[in-house]
């Protein structure tokens, strides 16, 4: 009976003993460009000009924040000779200034706004290696995450008028987060024997609601001098009918918009869905 045993327990080693040899302990570092199509921010940014060259002849556009810089790492434990877990923390960041320019009979507007947003992300994968060649290998990579974003709107309004001059200017920033997931693929390069060089290119699916935060509204000049803020405003998305024609809007405040006019009412969304492509290292220790 333990002849038996013994010779069960040498077939199972024999069996796991790949597995085992396979395990090895990575970490990879990145950095390059992100994308995110914004959601209601983005939409409400493009429907803000469009809806002022309605009414005006504008020069420039307001322009979303859909490009960024995009850092991180990533630890990951191969328990075999293709399938590793990683645990992963990330930064992306996207800022965007732009301006429009209108004039109506003796006054003269410079509209500027700079959204901008920051998010650092918790991510845990699995990784799938496929070897093409014995430098070369596929890393296939899917998981979930947590976001965690912090938004930053800045609206100011300069104006002339008759030789006198002011200014409106109203920021708000608010912090939230949500679970999202990602996936993709990388490219490996052999370049030592625990060094290589990764390509990877990664989908990212994740949206943020319910901005509340902290706000200040001020403006001066040679007319004017005042000072607001608190804690309470939303950002609110909707679409607003004017002339025939619908155009998405953004709204800080504390009420819900309402309107004859208006449709579609609800809390502005932050779409960070969109995509990661990164030059890094692979470290093997």
């Amino acid at each position: 009976m333990r002849k038996k045993w013994f010779l069960c327990l040498i077939a199972g080693l024999g069996l796991i003993a790949p597995w085992i040899q396979a395990q090895s302990f990575v970490l990879k570092l990145y950095g390059g460009l992100s994308y995110a199509d914004g959601g209601d921010l983005a939409k409400g940014i493009k429907g803000g000009a469009d809806y002022l060259a309605a009414d005006f002849n504008i020069s420039g556009d307001f322009k979303a924040p859909t490009l960024g810089q995009n850092f991180g790492g990533e630890f990951i434990y191969y328990i075999g000779p293709r399938l590793g877990i990683g645990l992963g923390a990330g930064y992306f960041r996207h800022g965007q200034e732009s301006s429009v320019s209108y004039s109506a009979n003796a006054l003269t507007v410079r509209e500027t706004l700079k959204p901008r947003f920051w998010v650092v992300p918790i991510t845990a994968n699995l990784h799938w290696l496929l070897p093409l060649s014995s430098k070369i290998r596929l890393d296939l990579t899917a998981g979930a995450g947590y976001y965690l974003a912090f938004l930053n709107w800045e609206d100011r309004m300069d104006m002339d008028i008759l030789g006198f001059s002011g200014y409106f200017d109203y920021t708000f920033e608010s912090v939230r987060g949500a679970l999202g997931f990602q996936g993709g693929v990388g490219l490996e390069v052999k370049i030592a024997r625990q060094l290589a060089l990764v390509w990877t290119v990664l989908g990212r699916y994740a949206s943020l609601s319910d901005w509340k935060g902290d706000w200040t509204d001020k403006g001066g000049g040679d007319l004017w001098s005042y000072e607001e803020n608190g804690s309470e405003h939303t950002a609110w998305y909707y679409d607003l009918k004017y002339g025939g024609t619908t155009y998405p809007q953004i709204l800080f405040n504390t009420d819900k918009p309402t309107g004859a006019n208006y449709s579609n009412v609800r809390a502005a969304k932050l779409s960070l869905t969109g995509f990661t492509t990164t030059l890094g290292i692979k470290l093997d220790f």
